[in-house]
């Protein structure tokens, strides 16, 4: 009886290890040369069915980074190629070649999820610190698929 219990322990605990390793899978993350200015083609595929298409830095040509408006951008775009609609979170930290950490932004789906065999470009601010942000040589991305 103690076998089979031990057993039995056993397997749930492998149950719930591979039901923890499939929670993690979700998450696409990645890091790329930072090239403010430039559409940087990417055509990663992403659980869920998504695609990372491509990540446009945008900042302002006269140098001021003040203001929402007029401040930095980041230009996400995201393929849905599933069969179901799908909400998508997104965070980007650009480093400079120190590591210094120079920027930020965080968006994604806010009402409507994006629909299958459509794409969408994310826009986000970069808000905080971003004085440095031209400085930038690497930043990394990580893109969710929410429930």
């Amino acid at each position: 009886m103690h076998r089979r219990m031990t057993g039995a322990g056993a397997l749930m605990a492998a149950a719930m290890i591979l039901a923890a390793g499939d929670a993690k899978a979700e998450l696409f993350s990645k890091a790329y040369t930072f090239k403010p200015g430039t559409t940087l083609e990417m055509n990663s595929e992403m659980p869920g069915g998504l695609r990372l298409d491509s990540v446009e830095f945008v900042l302002p040509s006269d140098g001021k980074q003040t203001g929402s408006l007029s401040g930095p951008k980041v230009k996400v775009s995201i393929s849905n190629l599933g069969t179901t609609a799908a909400k998508v979170g997104v965070s980007i930290a650009v480093t400079d070649a120190d590591g210094r950490l120079v920027g930020v932004a965080s968006g994604g789906t806010k009402l409507f999820p994006l629909r299958a065999d459509r794409q969408i470009v994310y826009s986000m601010g970069v808000d905080g610190v971003k004085s440095e942000l031209a400085a930038g040589t690497v930043f990394r991305i990580s893109v969710e698929p929410m429930p």
